[in-house]
């Protein structure tokens, strides 16, 4: 397993929300193996065929490369740009039987 995890400011433990477990997977954005895997949600109009390292995640990367967000904006009414594009873009979702609000 390479380096531990990025910090992610409004999901800070990512491992108990089984959002990024352990694995050898590749990451569909940078195409490495960084030990670490996301496997949960993303919005996104393409096909992406794998899943994200948290590195890709944490920079912005792969809600860039494949024009998608990892947490529906519902309900976000009010924060800053700032805010809601860290909260959609560069931080993890997670498993859940409906839309968090």
């Amino acid at each position: 397993m390479s380096a531990s995890l990025p910090f992610f400011r409004y999901h800070p433990d990512p491992l108990a929300s089984a959002s990024i477990h352990a694995a050898a997977d590749t990451c569909a954005c940078c195409k490495r193996n960084t030990g670490w895997i996301y496997t949960a949600t993303f919005y996104t109009a393409h096909e992406v065929n794998g899943r994200f390292c948290p590195r890709c995640i944490a920079d912005g990367s792969a809600a860039e490369r494949f024009a998608g967000e990892f947490t529906d904006s519902y309900g976000l009414n009010g924060v800053s740009e700032d805010v809601l594009h860290e909260v959609t873009r560069r931080t993890p979702g997670f498993h859940a039987w409906q839309d968090p609000y």
